[in-house]
């Protein structure tokens, strides 16, 4: 029963030209316009600093780092640098090393470790810039480091060297950070909008209520709504990720498999809010107008265009109620930093148990509707 419905539901899709296009070619023109259109602002880096010389003069550094408007000091714990970035808690992290004071006190080069997540191009090359302000600032303030302040590659005398290590993304290619973001919402296109819309059209068609009479059971009549897309996004999503990361060179450092699991996960999600939404609805107008509220919503919440930490505290609180926050990040992080299930699945248990609400809701709506 459950695979005459799910045919039935792609010959009703194939047959409309203008759900072919929506499919299959609007995608691709959105992924090559977006890719290059979208630019950010950066405040409120998360920056760790790891002070190995415990000296006045380093303190002295770290606080200046502190009390700038443009970082945000992540505690370390007990964690090191390179974990702090792979695990998201920090951007940046600065690294003081134990001889710092005593070369500068020697008139020596004093080195000091700058690593940045580049996978936010913008948000590294800026971060890199008012570092060096900081670390100018700081030597400008200290009479024995008054003469010269420069940095890695110059050709003048040093004082201070910030060797800066570029993670993720070397290039600062701002669309190897877009293109998974922009396939993420692409599959929220596909997986929420469509199945509103179909569920609503039948209704309108008086084809739904024909469904409800036959022996087919509501999870069949679910289940025969949604597979289809769920395939249709999956492909999609392998489409526009796969063309992106041929025209843009996008790298993929992660697991497939865990890619997958990940993307059904999020489909569950936002194809419960999907039949949520026909729920809701009496006509296609109205699906559509729903739909595309919570589509703006969740795009301009969930760290596409600005980075979440930009936000006022209450709409950050806010942002955990939004799908596109958890596989945005997670989608980026499989990506560009390889990263395993341990270290994303915060943000995998919070999407599966969103995507438990609301398929609780459909079911008791769409229940109540059948009836």
């Amino acid at each position: 029963m459950i695979k005459s419905l799910i045919k039935k539901e792609f010959l009703q899709i194939f047959r409309q030209k203008e759900m072919i296009m929506i499919i299959f070619i609007v995608p691709i023109l959105q992924l090559l316009i977006l890719a290059n259109a979208i630019t950010y602002d950066v405040k409120n880096i998360k920056l760790c600093i790891f002070d190995y010389d415990r000296s006045s003069l380093s303190r002295q550094l770290s606080t200046m780092f502190g009390s700038s408007k443009y970082f945000t000091i992540a505690d370390t714990g007990h964690f090191d640098a390179r974990y702090m970035l792979d695990s998201g808690m920090a951007d940046i992290a600065l690294t003081i090393p134990v001889d710092f004071s005593s070369n500068i006190t020697k008139q020596i080069p004093a080195d000091i470790q700058l690593l940045m997540d580049a996978q936010n191009a913008n948000l590294a090359g800026i971060a890199a810039a008012y570092a060096q302000g900081i670390i100018k600032d700081f030597a400008d303030k200290e009479s024995s480091l008054k003469k010269i302040i420069s940095f890695k590659n110059s050709a003048k005398s040093k004082e201070i060297n910030l060797h800066t290590s570029i993670l993720y993304n070397p290039e600062l290619k701002s669309q190897i950070y877009m293109v998974p973001a922009i396939a993420v919402i692409l599959l929220f296109i596909v997986t929420c909008l469509l199945p509103a819309l179909g569920i609503v059209r039948e209704r309108e068609a008086g084809t739904f209520e024909q469904l409800v009479v036959t022996p087919v059971k509501k999870y069949q009549l679910i289940l025969g709504k949604v597979i289809p897309f769920i395939v249709l996004g999956l492909f999609e999503m392998a489409v526009v990720l796969g063309i992106g990361t041929i025209t843009f060179s996008v790298p993929f450092r992660g697991s497939v498999i865990l890619l997958l699991f990940t993307a059904l996960i999020f489909i569950f999600s936002t194809s419960g809010l999907g039949i949520f939404i026909s729920t809701v609805s009496k006509t296609q107008q109205q699906a559509l107008f729903t739909t595309w509220f919570f589509m703006v919503f969740g795009i301009l919440m969930s760290g596409f265009f600005t980075p979440i930490e930009n936000m006022p505290q209450i709409l950050q609180k806010v942002t955990y109620l939004n799908p596109l926050r958890y596989f945005m990040r997670i989608i980026r992080d499989i990506f560009l930093k390889g990263s395993n299930f341990w270290e994303l699945q915060s943000d995998i248990l919070y999407l599966a148990l969103f995507g438990i609400l609301m398929f609780t809701l459909s079911w008791i709506r769409f229940s109540k509707t059948v009836s």
